[in-house]
């Protein structure tokens, strides 16, 4: 994930810019201690930890005394690894200050990255009673016994959470997880009916629904979910987002698209939310509309990867190859372990003719996402086309080892191997082909039009024909 550089106002960029200009310069100009807070803040949310320690040292040195400052420092030796270190500030501090929430809660997550789990859970357990924010204690204990393999408690304080504060998203993702991993959609189902039972008004407990809904593959639910949710709150941005996935999911894009724009109308204008319209955009086939959004997107982050490849396929589409090559390299410059970035940049290039460049993205989406027809498919046909027959055949047994009831790679090998004269070892995976799937029998004589004239495959597909029509 990159940083929320747009959850900063424009006053906190230029203090934290007057803040570095001060710096370089080595300018002893005046910063209040809330302003030192907020450029520390500014640095830890935007991942930049090293900046953030050293400001705290400096601010520390003007307000040695300041329990916020040495809280924020703790902190961020925590983000850097520096645990033992950060973990003994922070004891110190309560010391200091005891049952301060903001002092124990840091405590509690050192301690886990310190595998010190249980001491975490006492400390929690005993400041349950005091806490001002119990939902967030509550899921921190979830954390606890989860990393402790006591999935039972684990669930329980989630739940706690969610009981607490309906929307609260961490703990609806980890109960989402569990659920997944353990199975238990039922209980969880339940969970969120209860919630439904008792106050039928509640959006959060809808949207709730709807998203282990969307878990389960169960679309159509999901969408009524999220329709109620929005129906009794009709700014519910989350909501309106993910009621947007579940129609881009069920194909009904139209509806998607409006989804989504309704998403920006609550929330504004960010990445992920102008990154999704353009998706739909682009399935409307309204490709100068997709480009737009998902140009804006990228605008809005420069690292949101998912935009600079929708630009791509934007230009593959518009045929526009070179543009494609240019956007599908920005996007693996952020994210090389993106296996359909290979295949678009792969699609570009052989599109220009770069046969070489093209097998060589595709043999590294295969890499990295075994399983992908196409990839395997595309490849065998840069081998085809050169004349690389062996080669060809190769690629299409791999495939088959990932996908061995898909027919075409089937089909794909009895011409390869026709080619190479290996006709026995054809014929049999003929059989196995049209045993799959009859119909697409016709993938041979796109392949390869003179198996028109071959009898003995003719009487192979007849033999089947009869058993297919019966």
């Amino acid at each position: 994930m990159t940083g929320d550089f747009e959850n900063h106002s424009e006053q906190e960029k230029e203090l934290v810019q007057r803040f570095e200009e001060s710096l370089k310069s080595n300018l002893d100009l005046y910063f209040g201690e809330e302003e030192l807070e907020d450029i520390i803040r500014y640095y830890q949310d935007n991942f930049k930890f090293k900046k953030a320690y050293k400001a705290s040292q400096l601010a520390l040195e003007k307000f040695p005394f300041s329990l916020e400052l040495k809280l924020l420092m703790a902190q961020s030796l925590i983000f850097m690894d520096e645990l033992e270190e950060g973990l003994e500030i922070l004891e110190n501090l309560n010391n200091l200050s005891p049952n301060n929430e903001e002092i124990l809660l840091s405590m509690a997550n050192a301690m886990s990255l310190l595998d010190q789990n249980k001491e975490a859970i006492e400390l929690l357990e005993n400041f349950l009673s005091l806490a001002e924010d119990k939902a967030e204690v509550y899921y921190l204990l979830g954390n606890l016994y989860r990393a402790e393999k006591d999935m039972a408690k684990a669930v329980e304080n989630y739940k706690e959470a969610v009981r607490i504060k309906i929307n609260h998203e961490d703990a609806l993702f980890q109960l989402a997880m569990i659920t997944e991993e353990e199975g238990s959609f039922g209980e969880i189902l339940q969970f969120y009916q209860d919630f439904i039972d008792q106050d039928p008004y509640n959006a959060g407990a809808w949207y709730n629904l709807g998203v282990v809904y969307n878990r389960l593959g169960k679309y159509e639910e999901a969408i009524k979910a999220y329709d109620y949710a929005l129906i009794i709150d009709d700014t519910f941005a989350s909501a309106y987002f993910n009621l947007g996935n579940a129609l881009m999911n069920t194909h009904q894009y139209e509806l998607a698209l409006e989804a989504y724009q309704n998403t920006i109308n609550c929330e504004g204008s960010n990445a992920e939310n102008c990154c999704y319209l353009a998706a739909s955009y682009e399935k409307l086939d309204q490709i100068d509309m997709a480009f737009k959004y998902f140009k804006k997107s990228a605008k809005l982050d420069p690292e949101y990867d998912d935009a600079w490849f929708g630009l791509g396929m934007c230009m593959l589409k518009k045929k526009k190859y070179f543009e494609a090559i240019h956007y599908f390299k920005k996007a693996l410059n952020l994210s090389a372990e993106n296996a359909n970035y290979w295949v678009g940049l792969a699609e570009a290039e052989y599109n220009l003719g770069n046969l070489q460049a093209s097998s060589e993205a595709y043999e590294e989406a295969i890499n990295l996402e075994p399983g992908i027809i196409e990839t395997y498919i595309n490849l065998s046909i840069i081998y085809f086309d050169q004349n690389r027959f062996e080669e060809a055949e190769d690629v299409i047994k791999e495939g088959m080892e990932e996908l061995p009831d898909e027919a075409e790679l089937y089909y794909r090998l009895v011409v390869y191997l026709i080619k190479t004269g290996k006709y026995k070892e054809a014929f049999s995976n003929l059989e196995n082909a049209l045993t799959l799937d009859f119909e697409k029998h016709k993938v041979l004589f796109e392949l390869m039009p003179e198996l028109e004239q071959q009898k003995a495959i003719y009487k192979i597909i007849n033999q089947y024909r009869s058993d297919f029509n019966n």
